[in-house]
């Protein structure tokens, strides 16, 4: 079973590639979106989906590859006795484990700067429209505090 171990250590390694890129993209982003380069963002939104799409079919091969070896789709395979004495595959598969959490605490961390940049944005046009900020609804004598005081356009 050496070739499947080399097979498989080549999965887990094409794998790994393709994710580190990935999180060199998203930090290009986090980037991008600090300093509000909208060109560079979308560039890098068609490189990151093309990368995307290339790990999905990356990930896809490997686990069809387990399961015709028989092998677990988790962490579990690692106990199977061929691949417990390659020594390339461990480090491998957790080096794949650790790469995907980071791209998800830095997915967090984006999403958290898009969510706030879309309410600065939101709270801007607010204000440009005339839209009062008002948390008081009502005044003392029960009107909407947000309504003029004055007479209405079909008054004047």
């Amino acid at each position: 079973m050496s070739t499947d171990i080399a097979q498989f250590s080549a999965f887990l390694q094409t794998e790994l590639e393709l994710v580190t890129g990935i999180h060199t993209i998203l930090e290009s982003e986090r980037d991008a979106l600090s300093a509000s380069d909208i060109q560079s963002l979308q560039s890098l939104q068609e490189e990151k989906t093309l990368c995307l799409r290339q790990l999905q079919e990356q990930a896809t091969k490997r686990l069809q590859w387990m399961k015709s070896s028989g092998l677990p789709q988790s962490a579990q395979c690692l106990k199977h006795p061929d691949i417990a004495a390659a020594a390339s595959i461990r480090p491998l598969w957790f080096g794949l484990e650790k790469q995907y959490k980071k791209n998800q605490t830095l997915s967090i961390q984006l999403s958290d700067i898009v969510l706030h940049a879309r309410h600065r944005t939101l709270q801007k046009l607010k204000i440009l429209r005339g839209q009062q900020n008002d948390p008081h609804l009502y005044n003392d004598k029960g009107k909407a505090s947000s309504l003029k005081q004055g007479q209405g356009y079909i008054q004047v």
